[in-house]
């Protein structure tokens, strides 16, 4: 049985740090900010506490060589949209916070998607290069922007050309993935086409069974009345998974039968994490079960969740 959060706190935190393992020595070190926000979820059940990294939406844009003109173009326009406050673009601060990471030990880092802007040389070597610094495990689950180009949005080109670039950082399925940490299975569903991949139910049905706490990372959210609320606010479009008839994106059967499951009265899914939208956002989805939904705030402006597991005090 889930027990409600007991802790959310967004922190502050100021690090100092030079850019030397970005490739090009400064004299001068960088100030920036780091805005963590701090979530503490008691599960009945748990014997142990584990922390993690959440880190969605860092729409990394950065260029190579082998990069086309067309490309170039693109990423001179998409960077400048893809700053933090103190003006620090994305590239920047995605390897700083690979350092935060392996400084605080995680037990896993979740990327919820969109971490790069597109499928370009320039992104996946920004990407090759610094997950391959990254001393925990992670688990990376596409958002729609990393598999994609404006020009080829969601199509068979994007499909058959671009995708399979991922399945390095996606434990060569990009479709379904899991990792095990201790007594917590972390099942990674790709939604990022506003849909759950038919191809994706019976392995995830199989996933499922099991003894161990579950959290399920997606790109999209699934339907809550507060994210629905607030994404009809920001984007004025339907940008959550599930009930239509009220504003969002109406599920197809495979998406029903995810949402089914993942809801049902006896379903070990603790937590949902999700991302795409580019605003924090907490709230339960419905079903037989509540379950919890925590959708990360965007990478690119400095932000990510330190999300701590633990024992219930009621235990």
């Amino acid at each position: 049985m889930f027990h409600n959060l007991v802790k959310s706190v967004p922190v502050l935190l100021t690090i100092v740090t030079s850019m030397l393992f970005l490739g090009g020595c400064t004299e001068k070190t960088k100030s920036r900010k780091m805005h963590i926000v701090r979530e503490e979820i008691c599960v009945e059940g748990l014997k142990e506490e584990y922390d993690f990294l959440f880190l969605t939406d860092m729409h990394i844009v950065a260029t190579s060589d082998e990069d086309t003109p067309k490309e170039l173009a693109s990423a001179k326009e998409r960077k400048v949209q893809f700053i933090n406050a103190e003006g620090m673009a994305s590239a920047q601060q995605f390897p700083q916070w690979i350092t935060y990471a392996n400084e605080q030990a995680y037990e896993a880092v979740l990327l919820g998607g969109d971490i790069i802007d597109s499928p370009t040389s320039g992104n996946l070597l920004v990407l090759d290069e610094q997950l391959g610094r990254l001393d925990p495990p992670y688990l990376y689950t596409p958002g729609n922007h990393d598999w994609t180009q404006p020009w080829e949005y969601m199509t068979r080109t994007a499909v058959e050309e671009y995708r399979p670039r991922l399945e390095p950082y996606m434990q060569g399925s990009p479709e379904i993935q899991h990792l095990d940490i201790g007594e917590l299975r972390i099942i990674a569903v790709d939604n990022s086409s506003d849909q759950v991949p038919e191809e994706v139910i019976s392995a995830y049905e199989e996933l499922l069974q099991t003894e161990q706490k579950v959290i399920v990372l997606l790109h999209v959210p699934l339907i809550t009345q507060s994210v629905l609320g607030r994404a009809r606010e920001v984007w004025n479009s339907p940008v959550v998974l599930g009930a239509g008839n009220y504003g969002g994106i109406y599920p197809d059967e495979h998406s029903d039968r995810f949402m089914e499951m993942t809801t049902a009265a006896d379903s070990p899914v603790e937590l949902i994490l999700a991302g795409h939208v580019h605003f924090y956002d907490k709230d339960y989805v419905e079903g037989e079960k509540k379950v919890l939904q925590i959708v990360g705030p965007p990478g690119f402006e400095g932000s990510a969740v330190h999300l701590t597991l633990k024992a219930s005090d009621t235990q």
